[in-house]
């Protein structure tokens, strides 16, 4: 049987990349699904998508992680729907890509805001109603960044790291109630951030975008990019029972990128 037939899961930026593999990883084992993004576009062909997987159409819900109301009032629509939440996976992000000395403060801010201050607000909203009935479990995607300082990614990297810390602390305040707290920390995964960040890379190092592919494989042991797929199957793993032990970790898929 399925560890999670019937298990409430919501998940922030679901829409594309991790996070719709996440989805998928869900919706295959049984999940109740609340889907949210803050692209309506993407939030409805995978929910059009998770249907045709399973017959069952998932509750979507447009939604910036940054703004505390919003985060608030879909929390409280999912729970009116289903009662309760039994499973937080953090993953809305973004990334830009910059020198330092080039960089603004919108820059700082952009990827502070959505990757660390989003975390905090989601998971502040969720807690209340994981503690009423004392279990829970959440998965926050931190990244690779989050344990090696990436040049040009000095903000990400420092948002990232505060994802690892505030994973830690929390842990530590909510172990009481029965809920685990673990992130993920994924390397070079192949989506259309990725997409992106080759093509930014690229030109501040005046190289291809290929050449920085090629990179990103090549500084990979198991020789190759990592999948959303590969990341999904740890956060299924860090939300099922067979990680009940399991709290304040920051467990790396990175193919041997990092390893530590």
């Amino acid at each position: 049987m399925s560890n999670f037939l019937d298990k409430v899961v919501f998940i922030t930026g679901s829409g594309t990349g991790i996070g719709r593999a996440i989805a998928l990883s869900f919706a295959t084992e049984g999940a109740r699904l609340i889907l949210t993004d803050i692209n309506t576009d993407h939030l409805e062909q995978l929910a059009k998508d998770v249907a045709i997987l399973t017959n069952i159409k998932p509750l979507t819900y447009k939604m910036d992680v940054t703004n505390a109301s919003q985060v608030e009032m879909v929390i409280a629509l999912a729970v009116e729907e289903y009662g309760r939440i039994d499973v937080l996976i953090n993953n809305a992000g973004v990334s830009s890509m910059v020198k330092v000395i080039d960089m603004t403060e919108a820059d700082w801010d952009f990827n502070m805001n959505v990757n660390a201050k989003g975390q905090f607000l989601v998971t502040k909203a969720v807690l209340p109603h994981m503690i009423a009935v004392k279990s829970g479990k959440i998965v926050n995607t931190a990244s690779m960044a989050s344990k090696l300082g990436a040049p040009l990614l000095a903000h990400y990297s420092a948002s990232k790291f505060a994802v690892v810390g505030f994973t830690q602390a929390v842990a530590k305040e909510v172990a009481q109630y029965g809920i685990n707290v673990n992130a993920v920390c994924p390397g070079f995964v192949a989506t259309g951030m990725q997409d992106r960040e080759v093509v930014w890379e690229a030109k501040l190092r005046e190289l291809t975008p290929e050449k920085v592919r090629q990179e990103y494989i090549d500084q990979t042991p198991l020789g190759r990019l990592c999948y959303p797929e590969d990341v999904a199957k740890v956060v299924l793993f860090l939300a099922s029972p067979a990680a009940d032990f399991m709290t304040g970790q920051a467990i790396n898929v990175t193919g041997g990128a990092c390893t530590h």
